[in-house]
C-alpha cells in the first residue's frame, strides 16, 4: 500500500453509531481534514439530514470532511449535497455525479488494516512489522457487521456473492410519520363532524300575520343617569360629544380717524333758573353732529333774576375747556353754539375748536370678528356632526334635534379697532348629540302600548323602528320626546319553545314545523353561520328565534 503523505485523522464508526457520536469526533478532531469510515447500509449514512449535519458542523469547525464509502444510496445523497467521498481511507477524494453510481466491479468492501488498540479515531499509517507477536493485525469489513459471520466459508470478502450482504435496518422514522399523518387526519375529520354539528349558529326570523294599532308615545332622554325607567318614560341617554380646534381669517373693514384731536372753550350762561349746577368733566356737549367733552369739573352760576324772568346772557357765567370726541379736522369749528347734554336749551353755550387734523387708516372692528367666527362654526358644524353621529354604535338611534355645539374659546390676533387689514380668529368648540339604545326604546314602548294590546297576545314589533320622532332638546344633557307609528301584536309565539323544536332540522323543513304549531307564522327563514351547512345545530341555545311582521 503506497503511504499518503497528505495528514488527515480517520474516524471509525460502528454500524449503530448515533450521528452526535460521528459530530462529536469530529468536533474533537484537530486536523483540517477528517475522514469518516461507517460500514455500508448504515443508518447514519442512508439519511440526507444526518450528512447536511455533517457538512454544517465541518464548515463551522473549518475542517474538510470526506466519506469512506462506496454504497450507492450515499453516494447518491452525497452527490445531492456535494459533500466528497473517497472509496478507502487514503485514496483521493471526489464529489460523485449525482444519479452516476460505481459499477459492480468497483463496489468492492471496504476493508481497513487498524492496528488493534488504534480505536480512538487518529489515523496513523499502516506500518508492515517483522514481528507478529508486537502487533495483531485486524481486518474490518465495511460490508456488514460481522466479516466471519457473513462468510462463514471463507470466501473472498470481495467477491460479488457478498458484495451486498448485510443486516437491513427497518426504517421506523418513516412508519412513525405515516401512522402520524393518519391520526391528524382522523382527528380532524372528529373534529370537523363536531364543529359541524355544534359550534355554527343560526339565526331563523319567522314572518307573522299581525295586527296593527296606532301609538303615540313620550318619553325623556337623560345622560344623567345611568338607569332608565321604562313606566316613568325616562331613557338614559349617551351623550356624544367632540371637540374641534377651529380658525378662520377674516378681513377689516372699520374706518378710524387717527389724527390729532380739535380742542377749545365755551362759555355756559345759566338763564334757565337762579340756582347753580355742578357740571362734571367728561360732560358732552353737542354741535354740527360733533360731540366734544368737558375737561374739568366747573360750577355754572346761578342765573340772574328781574322783572320775574331769568336774564340772559346772566351777570355771571363760566369757562370751561373742551376737546373733540375724536380726531379730525371736521372738529375744527368757529363760534358756535353747542347743546349741553343733560340741561335745557335755556342755558347758553357759546365756543369755538380748533387744532383737529385727520389721518384715516383701517381698523378691526367686532363685526368683522363675529362675521368669521359665526361662519367658521357654522361651516364645521355641518361636519361635525356626522363626526359625533359616527361615534354611535349600530344598536343606537341618534336624535339629530338634540344636537348643539358650545364655544369655549375665542382668540384674535389683531384687538377690535386696531390698525390691521385683517387676522386670523380662532376657538375651541364642544359638540354634544343625544342617543339611546335600540333595546331601551323597544322596552320603553312596550312597557307604554301593552295596555292598547288585548287578551293574551304578543306584541311583536313595538314599532320603534319605523315611528317618527319629533325631540326638542331641553339642555346638553336633556331631551324630550314624542314619536308616532304604529305597533303590531298576535297570538303569543314561544321562541324559546321554537329553537328546541328546529333542534338538527333542516332549512327547507323549519317553516312546516313552526306554522304547525304556529298557523300565523307564514314562512321561517334560517341563517346559517356555516352557509354550507343544511341542518340548524343540535344545540338549541345557538338558535336566535326573531319574529318580523310583513307591514306592506
Amino acid at each position: 500500500m503506497s503511504e499518503n503523505t497528505h495528514q488527515h485523522d480517520v474516524i471509525y464508526l460502528e454500524a449503530d453509531s448515533e450521528i452526535t457520536e460521528a459530530i462529536d469526533k469530529l468536533k474533537a478532531s484537530h486536523s483540517s481534514e477528517v475522514r469518516i469510515a461507517v460500514p455500508a447500509r448504515s443508518p447514519l449514512l442512508q439519511s440526507a439530514v444526518n450528512l447536511k449535519l455533517l457538512k454544517r458542523t465541518a464548515h463551522t469547525l473549518s475542517k474538510k470532511i470526506i466519506l469512506i464509502s462506496n454504497d450507492k444510496a450515499t453516494l447518491s445523497l452525497a452527490a445531492g449535497i456535494g459533500l466528497m467521498v473517497a472509496k478507502n481511507v487514503n485514496a483521493q477524494g471526489y464529489i460523485p455525479e449525482a444519479a452516476v453510481f460505481p459499477s459492480e466491479k468497483d463496489m468492492e468492501p471496504i476493508v481497513i488494516e487498524q492496528e488493534v488498540g488504534e480505536m480512538t479515531g487518529r489515523n496513523k499509517k499502516s506500518k508492515k512489522s517483522k514481528s507478529s507477536d508486537s502487533f495483531k493485525k485486524q481486518h474490518i469489513s465495511f460490508d456488514g457487521d460481522n466479516p466471519e459471520e457473513d462468510n462463514p466459508q471463507n470466501e473472498p470478502l470481495n467477491t460479488p456473492k457478498n458484495l451486498n450482504r448485510g443486516p437491513k435496518i427497518p426504517n421506523y422514522l418513516g412508519l412513525n410519520k405515516k401512522i402520524g399523518v393518519a391520526i391528524a387526519v382522523v382527528v380532524g375529520l372528529i373534529l370537523l363532524v363536531l364543529a359541524y354539528s355544534f359550534l355554527p349558529t343560526s339565526k331563523v326570523t319567522l314572518l307573522t300575520k299581525a295586527q296593527k294599532t296606532p301609538i303615540n308615545v313620550k318619553f325623556q332622554l337623560d345622560s344623567t343617569t345611568r338607569n332608565s325607567s321604562y313606566t316613568q318614560g325616562i331613557i338614559a341617554a349617551n351623550k356624544l360629544s367632540m371637540s374641534k380646534d377651529l380658525s378662520a381669517q377674516y378681513t377689516a373693514t372699520g374706518k378710524k380717524d387717527i389724527g390729532t384731536k380739535s380742542n377749545g372753550s365755551v362759555t355756559i350762561d345759566n338763564c334757565d333758573d337762579t340756582s347753580s349746577h355742578s357740571l362734571p368733566a367728561g360732560s358732552k356737549l353737542t354741535a354740527s353732529g360733533k360731540t366734544f367733552i368737558t375737561n374739568n369739573t366747573v360750577t355754572i352760576p346761578a342765573g340772574t333774576a328781574g322783572g320775574g324772568v331769568v336774564i340772559c346772557p346772566s351777570l355771571s357765567h363760566v369757562v370751561v375747556g373742551i376737546t373733540a370726541l375724536e380726531s379730525g379736522d371736521s372738529y375744527n369749528l368757529p363760534s358756535t353754539i353747542f347743546s349741553l347734554s343733560g340741561f335745557s336749551s335755556h342755558y347758553r353755550v357759546v365756543g369755538s375748536t380748533g387744532g383737529g387734523t385727520s389721518q384715516v387708516v383701517t381698523v378691526v372692528t367686532q363685526a368683522d370678528i363675529d362675521k368669521a367666527k359665526n361662519e367658521m362654526i357654522n361651516t364645521a358644524s355641518q361636519n361635525a356632526k356626522q363626526d359625533v353621529e359616527s361615534k354611535a354604535s349600530n344598536d343606537e338611534k341618534v336624535f339629530p334635534e338634540t344636537f348643539s355645539s358650545e364655544v369655549a374659546s375665542v382668540n384674535t390676533t389683531s384687538a377690535v379697532d386696531s390698525q390691521s387689514s385683517g387676522g386670523t380668529v380662532s376657538a375651541k368648540v364642544s359638540y354634544t348629540e343625544l342617543s339611546a339604545t335600540n333595546s331601551d326604546l323597544d322596552k320603553l314602548f312596550s312597557e307604554q302600548i301593552k295596555t292598547q294590546i288585548p287578551g293574551n297576545n304578543q306584541i311583536y314589533q313595538s314599532g320603534y323602528t319605523d315611528s317618527k320622532y319629533a325631540a326638542k332638546a331641553d339642555s346638553p344633557t336633556q331631551a324630550s320626546v314624542q314619536a308616532v307609528g304604529f305597533a303590531y301584536y298576535g297570538q303569543s309565539i314561544d321562541t324559546s319553545q321554537v329553537a328546541r323544536a328546529l333542534r338538527g332540522k333542516t332549512k327547507k323543513d323549519a317553516t312546516s314545523i313552526v306554522s304547525a304549531k304556529y298557523p300565523q307564522v307564514t314562512e321561517a327563514l334560517v341563517d346559517n353561520s356555516l352557509p354550507l351547512a343544511p341542518n340548524l345545530p343540535f344545540i338549541a341555545s345557538r338558535i336566535k328565534v326573531e319574529i318580523k311582521v310583513n307591514t306592506d
